[in-house]
């Protein structure tokens, strides 16, 4: 659970710094409005919002298309493939370590892991 743990934290590490990036890259462009980098944060939140909830919920309707939506952008896709990799690694750990009883919520979620990495990876 440790190791879950862990990686879990690594993943919302990345969250404010996506959500910043808009930001960031806007005040290299004096010109541009406040309005205009609020909103693209604002926008990449709501996207980055979406895969953490697809990733809790895999069976909600749009679970896949969230993720897809942010992991086919070439800015995001490392970030998106990475995030998914560390949480299915941890759900793998968790199977691992329950003996064959692990809950299908977990088994489920790995199942939709594979599905989405290989979503984001063939296009």
């Amino acid at each position: 659970m440790r190791q879950r743990s862990a990686y879990v934290f690594a993943g919302l590490l990345a969250v404010p710094l996506l959500i910043a990036a808009p930001r960031l890259l806007a005040a290299d462009r004096p010109g541009e409005s406040a309005t205009m980098e609020d909103q693209a944060s604002l926008e990449l939140g709501r996207r980055v919002q979406a895969v953490q909830e697809a990733i809790q919920n895999p069976a909600a309707p749009g679970a896949l298309q969230a993720i897809t939506d942010l992991g086919h952008d070439q800015r995001y896709y490392v970030m998106v493939r990475g995030w998914l990799a560390y949480q299915r690694q941890g759900d793998k750990s968790i199977i691992d370590a329950s003996r064959g009883q692990a809950p299908e919520h977990i088994l489920a979620r790995v199942r939709f892991l594979d599905q989405a990495i290989r979503a984001i990876d063939l296009e």
